[in-house]
């Protein structure tokens, strides 16, 4: 991986592993932003994807859920 891999993609694996080592609010909060600064839209929804399918339905549904439309259970009422 260090021989090959675009610094761009180091960087936010490393980012991962301090965010899975914190497991703070704050850390997983950062790390949204560093992904954002270092990998394409593209790559961002397929870590998304691939993350989502290792979750069960239900998971997976609060959690897509939360992160569009901040409730668990689908969209809010506006």
């Amino acid at each position: 991986m260090s021989l090959y891999a675009k610094d761009s993609h180091k960087r936010a694996a490393k980012s991962l592993g301090f965010a899975l080592t914190l497991g703070t609010e704050s850390a997983w909060h950062s790390l949204t932003i560093i992904l954002m600064a270092r990998l394409t839209e593209a790559e961002r929804a397929q870590l998304a994807f691939a993350t989502l399918n290792s979750l069960s339905e239900n998971h997976a549904y609060m959690t897509a859920s939360a992160a569009l439309f901040g409730t668990k259970y689908g969209e809010a009422a506006r």
